[in-house]
C-alpha cells in the first residue's frame, strides 16, 4: 500500500511538533509538507523551531531539513489528507479551505461544536463517522473536518463509555489535574510567565476548559440519530486545574449509574471493553483501551508511559456513598 501524502498545518507549535514526531516513521503516512505562519515560511524546519523544541524523540534529518511553507499558500490538492494543529483563531478559515478537497484531522476547537461535525475518539464513538457524509453534503466539500476533543475529555469519556453501555450513567463529577504540556508552548517554555505561575503550585483555573469538557462529553457519548448527534442525557460537572507535571493528565471521577452495579462489575466493564479499532490492526491502537490497575498508589502520571502512550489507565475504584449507585475512580491519560 502506498503511503498517504500528509500535510501538517501549524507544524512549528507544540501540538504540531507532536504530530510531526508521531507521523515521521508512520507505516501509513508520509509527511510531504510542513506549513506554518509567514514568520516561518522559507526556513528549514529545524531552524523554524529553534529555541522552542518540544520533541521527546527527534524526527529524522530529512524531516528536520524540510522547508516550512506558508499555510495560506499551500495547495491542498497536492496531498491526500491534512493534520491540523492550528490555533483555533485561524483554524476555521484554513481548515475549511483544505476540507473543500481533502480530509482534515484537527486538534483545534473551531469546528467541534457544529451540528454536522463529529468529535471523534475511535475507541468511544466510531459510529459518529457517519456524520461526515452529511457534513460534505451540507458544505459542498470533497473532504471534511474531523476534530478530536479537548485533551482532558479523552480519559473521561474512554472510561465512562463501558460504564454507560453496561449500567447507564446519570451523573458525572470530574476534577482534573492537568499537565503543563496541555497548555501548549506557554506551558512548556522554561521562560514562560504562565509556567512560572504553575511552578510548585496547583493553579485552580483554566480558561474555557470546564465548558469544553461538559459539552464534549455529552456530544461524544451521544447517539447519531436522524442525521445529527443527540447529546447523552448525563449531568456532567467539571472542575479543571493545572499542576506542575510535564505530561499526562490526571482526573478524579465520580459516577452515578442508572442501574445498580457492584465494584467488580464496574471494574470488569472497564477491563473488558473493546471497540472497533481493536479489530482493525491499527499500528498505534492498544490491545485494550483501558487498563485497570490494582494498588492504592496507582495510576500516576510519572509512571503512565510504562504502559504505553495510547492506553487510558484507571485505578482507585471504590464505592461513593454520596450516590445511591455511586463510584469513584482515578484516571491518567497521555495528553500528547
Amino acid at each position: 500500500m502506498d503511503k498517504q501524502r500528509a500535510c501538517i498545518l501549524g507544524a512549528t507549535g507544540a501540538a504540531g511538533q507532536n504530530m510531526v514526531e508521531s507521523l515521521s516513521d508512520h507505516p501509513w503516512f508520509e509527511i510531504r509538507a510542513l506549513a506554518a505562519s509567514s514568520r516561518s515560511q522559507g526556513k528549514r524546519y529545524r531552524d523554524a523551531i529553534e529555541g522552542a523544541v518540544f520533541f521527546e524523540k527527534h524526527p529524522p534529518d530529512h524531516v528536520l531539513g524540510m522547508i516550512v511553507e506558508n499555510v495560506d499558500k499551500v495547495d491542498p490538492r497536492d496531498y491526500d489528507l491534512a493534520f491540523s494543529a492550528l490555533p483555533s483563531s485561524v483554524a476555521k478559515e484554513v481548515e475549511a479551505r483544505f476540507a473543500e478537497h481533502i480530509p482534515v484531522f484537527s486538534t483545534a476547537s473551531a469546528y467541534r461544536y457544529e451540528e454536522d461535525v463529529p468529535v471523534l475518539i475511535p475507541d468511544v464513538n466510531p459510529g459518529h463517522i457517519g456524520l461526515i457524509d452529511i457534513q460534505r453534503k451540507n458544505r459542498g466539500w470533497k473532504g471534511d473536518v474531523c476534530p478530536g476533543p479537548n485533551c482532558t475529555t479523552v480519559g473521561l469519556v474512554v472510561t465512562l463509555k463501558p460504564i454507560l453501555d453496561a449500567f447507564g450513567v446519570k451523573t458525572v463529577r470530574m476534577v482534573s489535574m492537568q499537565a503543563l504540556s496541555g497548555a501548549g508552548e506557554k506551558g512548556l517554555r522554561s521562560d514562560s510567565p504562565y509556567r512560572a505561575k504553575v511552578e510548585m503550585n496547583v493553579y485552580p483555573y483554566i480558561e474555557g476548559e470546564e465548558g469544553k469538557v461538559v459539552r464534549e462529553t455529552k456530544k461524544i457519548l451521544g447517539k447519531l440519530e436522524g442525521g445529527k448527534i443527540v447529546d447523552a442525557g448525563i449531568d456532567v460537572h467539571a472542575t479543571c486545574t493545572r499542576v506542575y507535571v510535564e505530561t499526562v493528565h490526571t482526573l478524579v471521577v465520580d459516577v452515578e449509574t442508572e442501574r445498580p452495579a457492584s465494584l467488580d462489575e464496574v471494574g470488569e466493564a472497564m477491563e473488558n471493553y473493546v471497540s472497533e479499532p481493536q479489530g482493525l490492526g491499527l499500528p498505534s491502537s492498544p490491545e485494550r483501551p483501558i487498563l485497570l490497575l490494582e494498588g492504592e498508589d496507582m495510576p500516576q502520571p510519572r509512571l503512565h508511559r510504562d504502559h504505553g502512550y495510547m492506553v487510558t489507565l484507571a485505578g482507585r475504584l471504590k464505592r461513593n456513598p454520596l450516590y445511591e449507585n455511586g463510584f469513584t475512580y482515578i484516571v491518567t491519560s497521555d495528553n500528547l
